[in-house]
Order: C-alpha cells, then structure tokens, then sequence
C-alpha cells in the first residue's frame, strides 16, 4: 500500500522533473537523484533513491563539490536525529527544514471562503514575468521567468489577486489523485490579512471538486501550525544539507 508520505515525495519529485527537463538536466540513474537548471536557485536538488551507504554519501559530496549551480541535497527523514549524526560525520551540514504533511480529503466538508480571491493560471510570458518578480517579493529569491516560461504548460502556476491587486503566488501540481501544493507566498504589502489560509482553504475545496484524494505540501516551521488547524498531518521532515565550510 501506498503512504502518504511517499505519494507526498512522488508528487514533488515529478515537480522537479518538469520544471528541470526542458533544460535536460533531469537525472535520476545509479542509487542517487539530482536535477538543476543553470542560473537558477530552484529546484537544484539531489536526493537518495536507495538507502544511504559510504559510496552513495561520498557521490553526493563531489556532486555538491561541482558547483553545479548552488545543489542542495534533501533527505526525507522519518527518523529522530540519527540521520542528521550520520550526515554531520560524512561533513554535511543542516541548512534548513520543512515538514512534509498531507490532508486526507475523503469525508472532508469543504471550507468557508472568507475573501474574494482571482486565481490567474501563467499562460504567456506577461504572465510568467510576473509570477517570478511577485515569487521573489515573496520568498527573497527568483525562480527566473525563462524556468516558467518553459514549463507553464506542464506546470499550473497561479497568480494569486485579491480585490483586483496581485498579492501572491502558488503552485497547484498534481499526480494521479494527489494535489502538491507549492510557493505558497505572500508578497509583503498583504501580509496579516490571512490570506494564506484562504487561498488554502478555495485549493481545497476546488481540489474536492476535482476528485483529488490528498492534498500534499511541504511547510516552514512558521507555517506549520496554519496547517494543523486545516487538519494536515506531519508524514515526514524535509532535511536539507550543503556542505560544512569548516
């Protein structure tokens, strides 16, 4: 039977599979993944396909030597801190971490809209220009309008409007009945107006509508808890490492 957990990092990885194979730098032979486009600071991931061994973790040193455009390995960690001890030894150091969590949408009511919000998909390049610069306000880093533009029509991107002024960004990805949700951001400017939450709460429901059975993300310490009231649940810890440069 499948997990949560492993439809939740199935629907990630495509993700970064689409977004990384018109660049053709989509990779995923031999024991270890990675995926990365040129001047770009997402997805430039590498992940394990096996379980970890002394070669696998020693690959995935000298991958993240090259300096193939900024990599980050991520580990999906169901463990305590044991992994993070065998990471530090083998000189892998812990940048950051999310929390993989899903919401199961069988007998699920849909949610009350609140806010009156305009979902608009990136279908030009007008479009795409502006995903990437409202992106950047929100997040503090660029995924470049040539990535967008070159995968819009894989991937749904949506620029996020309420009363008629953009406001944020996300990311609706799906994989069979599974809906990834992704760059939730809100720019600056429309912060504390609990957004987020109802943009959450009109994927939701629309993904109800859709026949999606689950509803998958990968949330920020700080977001966490915004979940939880919606009723996700925590499946696993995203671990992200670089190297140590000590």
């Amino acid at each position: 039977m499948t997990t949560t957990k492993q439809l939740n990092i199935c629907n990630l990885l495509d993700l970064w599979k689409n977004a990384t194979q018109p660049f053709k730098t989509f990779n995923e032979d031999g024991s270890i993944g990675f995926c990365f486009i040129k001047n770009s600071q997402w997805p430039n991931k590498i992940w394990l396909k096996e379980t970890h061994s002394t070669s696998i973790l020693n690959d995935i040193s000298l991958l993240l030597k090259s300096g193939l455009d900024n990599l980050t390995f991520s580990y999906f960690d169901k463990d305590s801190e044991k992994m993070n001890l065998i990471f530090d030894y083998y000189g892998f150091n812990q940048v950051s971490y999310q929390y993989g969590m899903s919401l199961n949408l069988k007998e699920l009511n849909p949610f009350e809209i609140k806010t009156p919000l305009k979902f608009e998909l990136v279908t030009d390049s007008d479009k795409a220009r502006l995903w990437s610069n409202t992106f950047k306000m929100a997040f503090g880093y660029q995924i470049s309008e040539e990535t967008i533009d070159k995968t819009f029509e894989k991937i749904n991107y949506y620029n996020i409007y309420m009363h008629d002024k953009i406001s944020g960004t996300v990311i609706c990805h799906k994989t069979s009945t599974t809906l990834g949700v992704h760059s939730l951001g809100i720019i600056p400017t429309m912060r504390g107006k609990g957004l987020a939450t109802q943009i959450m709460h009109k994927i939701v429901n629309d993904a109800i509508v859709n026949d999606s059975e689950l509803v998958t993300l990968q949330a920020s310490q700080m977001a966490k808890s915004m979940y939880e009231k919606m009723g996700f649940k925590t499946d696993f810890l995203m671990r992200n490492y670089k190297l140590k440069t000590t």
